[in-house]
């Protein structure tokens, strides 16, 4: 529970910090993510692919499944690179 909560605070953070809002809705280790400043999902969609362009896997359209064996420093650089892909965007 308290990696899953410190990765979605972090990634909601992440998005506040650069003027979106990001929707977290499940439980910490099976959440699901949407930015809620574009009802088309086109601006989720170049957020999820910048992610991506940078090494974190995570999907556009799917429910997300955390596995315990994420580390500290994988939830440091997977916010670190949500942050630049939010400055990005």
């Amino acid at each position: 529970k308290a990696k899953g909560q410190k990765v979605t605070e972090g990634l909601k953070a992440a998005a506040e910090k650069h003027g979106y809002h990001l929707s977290v809705s499940g439980i910490p280790s099976l959440f699901y993510l949407r930015l809620a400043d574009d009802d088309t999902l086109m601006l989720h969609q170049r957020w999820i692919a910048e992610m991506v362009k940078r090494g974190i896997f995570v999907t556009n359209h799917h429910n997300h499944f955390l596995n315990y064996a994420l580390s500290d420093d994988d939830i440091k650089t997977t916010l670190e690179i949500a942050d630049e892909a939010f400055r990005v965007l």
